[in-house]
């Protein structure tokens, strides 16, 4: 089974999919961890993102020699754990950047299905509903104001000890998002059949209360005689 969480950045996503895949026994493929290692890769590889004209055919060589493992809350690719270079507030806009490289999506979008068909699925990201698996059996689309998605990520940031401020985090928040939904390529949507959620002011604990019911629901129905 394949139940997918979209929304944007800092709607909380992706905490709420780590409680509901522990919730229901499911392993969780968190794809926006897959872009910022993708973007990490790029940046250590000497290839710059934002350059113009970008080499596509570099990009695209390196990205389609990558095997992921997301297991344990770890992002090992190639067998080298990546995860301690990528929750940074700098490797966010830059997967949100290289997100919109065709030649990066689609070998990563072939990556999700393979992990994913491995069992039984929550998967987080902003094209899994509509684009990555669009038969997926549950889905979900969460969102929440940009004021309180920055001050979720400025908490996060400090809890690490990372120093931040809150304009330009709220500031980054805006211009991630309007990357995001203006892309030509998967752009950020909702799934005409995604359960929308806004997470402002729900905790994490009530998010996952709604995915979980509904979720229930469904495989209530799914039974034979249910």
């Amino acid at each position: 089974m394949i139940v997918t969480i979209d929304g944007s950045a800092g709607s909380g996503k992706t905490a709420a999919a780590h409680a509901l895949a522990e919730r229901l026994g499911f392993r969780l493929l968190n794809t926006g961890a897959m872009y910022r290692a993708a973007g990490f890769l790029l940046l250590r590889a000497g290839i710059d993102p934002y350059a113009e004209p970008r080499v596509a055919a570099r990009i695209g060589a390196l990205i389609s020699s990558l095997r992921f493992d997301m297991t344990h809350d770890r992002v090992i690719v190639n067998g080298e754990d990546l995860t301690d270079h990528l929750f940074t507030a700098a490797m966010g806009p830059v997967a949100s950047r290289v997100a919109t490289f065709p030649e990066l999506r689609t070998p990563l979008k072939a990556e999700q299905r393979r992990i994913a068909s491995a069992g039984d699925f929550v998967c987080e990201g902003r094209d899994q509903g509509t684009s990555v698996f669009p038969h997926a059996e549950v889905k979900f689309f969460l969102h929440a104001s940009a004021e309180v998605r920055a001050d979720r990520r400025l908490g996060q940031l400090r809890a690490k000890g990372e120093v931040a401020d809150r304009e330009e985090l709220l500031a980054q928040i805006r211009a991630r998002d309007e990357q995001d939904t203006n892309r030509p390529l998967d752009p950020l949507a909702k799934a005409p059949d995604a359960i929308d959620i806004d997470t402002s002011s729900l905790t994490l604990d009530a998010v996952v209360d709604q995915l979980w019911d509904a979720v229930r629901r469904y495989r209530s129905k799914a039974r034979p005689g249910g």
